[in-house]
């Protein structure tokens, strides 16, 4: 039985990532684990994608409910509340689910373990998986502790992403999503055998925003040529 005090942060509402990691933590047997519930604002997207290579469709299931009903704690936080919750708490570990920028003081004071679906530094910003295939880079996933600058901090594990000559382009992103959670789940037993984590902290690789609609509209015509690249 696996004793590991767990942090989890996430949103004060129904969440895919949040759900499916917590899945996996308990079918590991991990028993002491705590959600911290951020709120959730839900703005207009003007960025609503042609293709969408993201699980949105969560289990209409309160956290706190999802939470009880798998033994886990559950406490609502905000970002003003979440460093003293946190240190009450004394987490061995703290899981990145789902939040937006957290302040500077609370992301030094914590290991905070989060996983980018792109190969950093090469991948970093929004709309990785679309960017990489766009720019003939290789699909992986980087678990990494998070530190102020976005999409960089420690480096803890890193995968590429395999592709096969039948693949669709949902097939790799559902793919990709898989084993984020897995890599998520995982970084808690890969830790403690580590000694070294590399820092990822580049100028040379510029974040991407949100691809635009001109170029997401050759995506699928990217993608068949990635593939003749990359696919095995």
């Amino acid at each position: 039985m696996n004793i590991e005090k767990i942090a989890v942060i996430s949103y004060h509402t129904p969440h895919r990532k949040t759900q499916d990691v917590l899945c996996q933590l308990k079918a590991k047997g991990y028993t002491e684990v705590t959600v911290f519930a951020l709120p959730f604002v839900q703005r207009p997207n003007p960025f609503a994608p042609i293709y969408q290579h993201r699980p949105s469709k969560a289990m209409e299931v309160e956290p706190e409910v999802f939470c009880n009903r798998f033994g886990y704690g559950f406490e609502p936080t905000t970002v003003d509340t979440l460093h003293q919750q946190l240190d009450d708490f004394k987490a061995n570990f703290v899981l990145i689910a789902g939040a937006g920028l957290l302040p500077d003081a609370l992301v030094e004071a914590y290991r905070m373990i989060n996983t980018h679906p792109g190969f950093l530094p090469f991948t970093r910003g929004l709309d990785s998986l679309k960017w990489a295939i766009h720019k003939g880079v290789e699909i992986g996933i980087t678990t990494h502790f998070v530190d102020t600058e976005a999409d960089a901090g420690f480096l803890i594990e890193q995968r590429h992403i395999p592709l096969y000559t039948n693949d669709t382009f949902h097939s790799v992103a559902n793919r990709q999503y898989e084993i984020e959670i897995e890599m998520l789940v995982d970084s808690i037993a890969l830790i403690p055998q580590l000694s070294h984590f590399p820092s990822l902290s580049s100028t040379e690789f510029e974040a991407t925003r949100r691809m635009p609609k001109a170029v997401e509209a050759q995506l699928m015509t990217d993608f068949e040529h990635y593939k003749t690249r990359f696919a095995k």
